[in-house]
């Protein structure tokens, strides 16, 4: 790996860049006003005139407007620790709370307020010692169960109507109950694992829930950090700082912030040329569109995907770190990725941390036997399906995950790293891998259709995709020997 790359990796990088280019292209040519619901999209930039943009993806549409109506509680928290900074300040999960409630108050009402303060108080009391984490965990499961039946039973419209409250706010509040739940679980948690070892960290009060809960940058698009590291901004490492950092500081909270509007700039200029979202409608075309069209269709799914999570995580590390909070890493970039393992540890980096800390390693040890370790990836993935909501294609994506995770881990067992049997095995399991993100991205409608045409349309259509996903598969190969060689010279 830290060796010259091969010409073969070389060749299949040249071939894989080759193979989007066109696949772009197909679905620029389908981008046009012969779509159905064309007429609907919204006018686009006058730059771009007369092509309108794709404003299909609720999701992204939901952050502009919000990051429009409320961008400056972003500035005032940046003000706010400045003079917190200036007065040093210790106690942090005061002014966290304190700053949060407002703002929550603010832009939305008193009974959401009343909502997320039940939540974080039904997880801080009663936790009995004799079965803390039980309890903790069925509380847990007791918040999902809530959310997943206002999501999935209780439509909206009626929830509107007791919270007085828009359909927007209601999906924000969906999103931002749903971060907490993971975050109350891992305060839990770690506050248990503080008091079995006597532990004399003081940061386990209901304030400091409340600020950790309510950290504003961070409360609606997350990341949503595991407890142990947000506990690190309580090390005030300003009060050692000199004051004349404050430029600086700013100047880097600048820079990073300005790298998320250029993603967003990005995303907002490619949905005027490629209707990602509006394609994947219309299933009559994607019923019997070209496979280069609907295969790079796939793909731009999940570029489209990345770059919102770097604008939305982006934005949140960046003010968590101006804080002086351990943030994770930005998401990792998906058109690289080859193993799916590396998807769930290096994407979402938060939400596995979660994952890993308090499921699996609850489950199983490294040396624990194999069927143990397959039920701990199993309870795992089955967190995963009912934390994101019990959907049918929540279900089937989360399924095909695992499954693929599990033969991934069987390939590179009876394979050598650099050989290239793990790639001609491993493309196989790659495939299904990919697949399965369909369902996510789109719905079961659209992930069945990739399915049945990948697998049905005969072996000389499978072969074609077969040999563009080995090119894919050793392009991450590549990628990993470049990163592994200045890693070893810096």
């Amino acid at each position: 790996m830290a060796g010259k790359p091969s010409t073969e990796l070389i060749i299949c990088g040249v071939l894989y860049i080759a193979c989007l280019m066109y696949a772009f292209y197909k679905n620029y040519e389908l981008s046009n006003e012969n779509l159905t619901n064309y007429d609907s999209l919204e006018e686009g930039w006058s730059v771009f005139n007369p092509r309108r943009r794709d404003d299909f993806d609720w999701e992204w549409e939901n952050f502009l407007t919000f990051i429009h109506r409320h961008g400056i509680f972003f500035l005032l928290h940046v003000a706010l620790m400045e003079i917190t900074r200036m007065c040093r300040v210790r106690q942090m999960s005061t002014v966290f709370a304190m700053f949060g409630l407002a703002v929550v108050y603010c832009i939305y009402n008193m009974p959401v307020l009343l909502v997320l303060l039940v939540q974080a108080f039904s997880f801080y009391y009663g936790n009995p010692r004799t079965a803390y984490k039980r309890t903790v965990w069925l509380k847990t499961f007791f918040w999902i169960a809530i959310i997943n039946y206002f999501k999935v039973w209780y439509f909206y419209d009626k929830l509107n109507v007791h919270l007085n409250i828009d359909n927007d706010q209601l999906l924000e509040l969906n999103l931002i109950v749903s971060w907490n739940v993971v975050k109350c679980a891992s305060f839990c948690f770690d506050k248990e694992t503080a008091q079995r070892s006597s532990s004399d960290d003081p940061h386990y009060g209901l304030i400091d829930l409340l600020g950790y809960l309510l950290y504003f940058p961070l409360v609606l698009m997350g990341p949503a950090i595991i407890y142990g590291r947000f506990k690190t901004v309580h090390q005030c490492a300003y009060l050692r700082s000199p004051r004349s950092q404050c430029l600086e500081r700013l100047l880097t909270l600048a820079a990073r912030l300005a790298m998320a509007t250029f993603w967003a700039g990005v995303m907002l200029a490619g949905q005027h040329f490629l209707y990602v979202n509006l394609i994947q409608q219309d299933l009559a075309l994607l019923e019997t569109v070209n496979l280069w069209a609907l295969y790079g269709l796939g793909f731009l799914m999940g570029q489209f995907f990345y770059i919102k999570y770097i604008v939305f995580y982006g934005m949140g590390i960046a003010f968590g770190r101006f804080d002086g909070i351990d943030m994770p890493d930005k998401p990792i970039c998906i058109a690289r990725v080859n193993q799916y393992s590396d998807m769930w540890k290096y994407f979402d980096r938060s939400l596995y941390e979660f994952l890993f800390k308090y499921i699996y390693t609850q489950l199983c040890t490294k040396t624990s036997p194999l069927l143990q370790k397959v039920v701990a990836s199993l309870a795992t993935f089955a967190f995963i399906y009912v934390w994101h909501g019990v959907f049918l294609f929540i279900l089937i994506w989360s399924l095909i995950n695992w499954v693929c995770i599990m033969l991934e881990r069987l390939v590179n067992h009876c394979t050598p790293a650099n050989g290239r049997w793990r790639a001609i095995i491993g493309t196989h399991v790659f495939i299904p891998s990919v697949l399965s993100n369909f369902f996510f991205f789109a719905s079961e409608h659209v992930g069945f259709i990739y399915l049945r045409r990948t697998y049905t349309e005969g072996i000389k259509n499978y072969l074609g995709l077969y040999a563009a996903s080995y090119c894919f598969y050793q392009t991450g190969q590549l990628v990993k020997c470049i990163q592994t060689k200045r890693a070893r010279a810096n």
